[in-house]
């Protein structure tokens, strides 16, 4: 009997990281490029009747089946493409497809994002809201306008002048618009992104499980592309995590009645042999 108070103690215990697994997708229902983390769950069996039947290799009927609970599995990362949706900023970048950006963080690691939100550093280079470089390096030059990314990555850009420069540059009047090569944007995909580790801020680091990372440029090796003026939202679905929510709460209660039934049970036992 104390086998199935382990069980339902087991069952609230997992409903409960089911619960605040869900709680996270909806907190970052907005967060950029997010993807939703899902939970996964196994039986556990009785290790007492296991072990029985590895020692003395006897199965009796229904021994070894004899369940004591409920543990995790995995947690696991969904990541499907988000929507996208226009910003109208230009250093706002999303890919539709299959890739990630790269990032150098402090340590000197590489990172991978699906968060396409860009600044400009003090020197002009292309840096996350959280001031790791992109890689490879992209520099933009002190005034710009119309930032474009071609299918193949390429950025270029419409330099602006200082009346200083223009009076340098002679006959030549770049005023009407010419544009300027720039850098070239790459990304990298895996064969297993579900095996990345993540690491905050919408970053993942490579794993074993994830397999070493495949790079190019976009729309080549089975990347994406990239656009400016875009970002992908979350794919968080309000629907299904409400839903996943209400049956996850469900789970907990039902759990809880089962342990009190169980124990008033033990009681009344108890009574009966005292």
């Amino acid at each position: 009997m104390a086998l199935s108070l382990d069980a339902a103690v087991s069952g609230m215990v997992q409903q409960q990281k089911n619960i605040e697994a869900i709680a996270n997708n909806l907190a970052n229902v907005n967060t950029t490029g997010y993807k939703r983390v899902k939970i996964h769950f196994q039986d556990i069996l009785d290790s007492a009747s296991v072990f029985a039947a590895l020692t003395t290799g006897v199965v009796e009927q229904g021994e070894v089946s004899e369940s004591a609970g409920v543990s995790t599995a995995a947690m696991t990362r969904d990541f499907a493409q988000g929507t996208l949706q226009p910003t109208g900023r230009q250093m706002d970048f999303a890919i539709n497809g299959d890739g990630f950006f790269r990032v150098l963080l402090d340590d000197g690691s590489m990172a991978y994002t699906r968060s396409g939100i860009f600044l400009l550093d003090g020197d002009g280079k292309v840096t996350t809201a959280s001031g790791e470089l992109l890689e490879p390096p992209l520099q933009l030059p002190p005034r710009f306008r119309g930032l474009r990314i071609e299918l193949d990555g390429e950025v270029s850009v419409i330099r602006d002048y200082t009346d200083a420069e223009l009076a340098d540059l002679g006959p030549f009047d770049p005023r009407d618009g010419v544009r300027v090569p720039v850098g070239q944007i790459e990304l990298a995909r895996f064969a297993n992104p579900a095996g990345l580790e993540a690491i905050g801020n919408s970053r993942y680091r490579e794993t074993p499980q994830s397999q070493p990372p495949i790079t190019g440029t976009p729309g080549q090796e089975g990347l994406g592309a990239v656009f400016s003026g875009w970002l992908e939202a979350s794919n968080v679905d309000i629907a299904t995590e409400m839903t996943g929510l209400v049956m996850a709460k469900r789970g907990y209660q039902l759990n809880v009645v089962a342990f009190r039934t169980i124990e008033d049970m033990l009681t009344q036992a108890n009574d009966v042999t005292v």
